[in-house]
């Protein structure tokens, strides 16, 4: 008689990992420069004396550079809502008069030209769906859920997802065990029974490991990360070769 998968649920990083950022079209900071200055654009649509462009977007790269240096020493999660709040403060902005949400839908996120899912991210999803297992996402993003699933609702990503968080929504990032901790408990499965895929072996593998979960090693061509002693469970250059790991276990 055979014996049942314990593997239950696969838990996924999004960025390099379900998502190739190799073919990314324009710099990242004249994408980050549009979106604040939206937020910008709205404010002085509402009244507001903000400072010029140049000047709000320099306020802004230095609240997010401060807050990811202080964030790493205790893998703090980044929260997308308390820069933007910090940054209008240093504007000058009476943040009584604000609505911090309309604020951040103002910002417009949208999917990053020339990021797309790897070619086959729908069929593995689709192969996990199918085979039931749970499907999870963790992101080392200080933007909300909300904002990242218009990239995935862009790339018909989202329906595929039973539980997935952000570190600026949960306030820890990858590695820490927190973060990990609330997306199994969303899921409701152990970590002996999760498998996490993941690019970054300093974040995604040594997170999964101190977890308990079975951890892979996504190393796509374009990326060059060095493992540094990090010994993840298995390793895969494409999201296929997932499909045989899971018949393994």
């Amino acid at each position: 008689m055979s014996t049942p998968n314990p593997i239950k649920a696969v838990l996924f990083d999004l960025d390099d990992t379900l998502i190739d950022w190799s073919k990314k079209t324009v710099r990242s900071g004249v994408i980050s420069r549009k979106h604040v200055l939206n937020m910008r654009s709205f404010l002085v649509n509402k009244g507001h004396q903000m400072p010029s462009a140049d000047d709000f977007f320099a306020l802004y790269q230095d609240i997010v550079i401060d807050s990811w240096g202080e964030a790493k020493k205790v893998w703090a999660g980044v929260n997308f809502g308390k820069v933007v709040e910090q940054t209008l403060a240093a504007a000058k902005v009476d943040l009584s008069t604000i609505n911090l949400q309309d604020v951040l839908v103002a910002y417009d996120w949208e999917p990053v030209p020339g990021i797309e899912p790897y070619a086959d991210t729908h069929d593995v999803l689709t192969f996990l769906q199918e085979n039931n297992y749970k499907i999870g996402l963790i992101t080392n993003s200080m933007q909300p859920m909300w904002m990242r699933d218009i990239e995935l609702e862009a790339y018909d990503l989202l329906r595929y997802f039973d539980a997935r968080i952000t570190s600026g929504d949960t306030g820890y990032m990858k590695p820490h065990p927190n973060i990990y901790n609330k997306a199994l408990s969303m899921l409701e499965v152990a970590p002996q029974e999760a498998v996490f895929v993941g690019d970054r072996p300093g974040n995604d593998i040594i997170g999964a490991n101190d977890a308990g979960m079975t951890s892979v090693w996504i190393d796509p061509p374009h990326l060059d990360y060095d493992l540094d002693g990090v010994v993840p469970d298995f390793t895969i250059t494409t999201l296929s070769e997932l499909k045989p790991i899971l018949a393994s276990l």
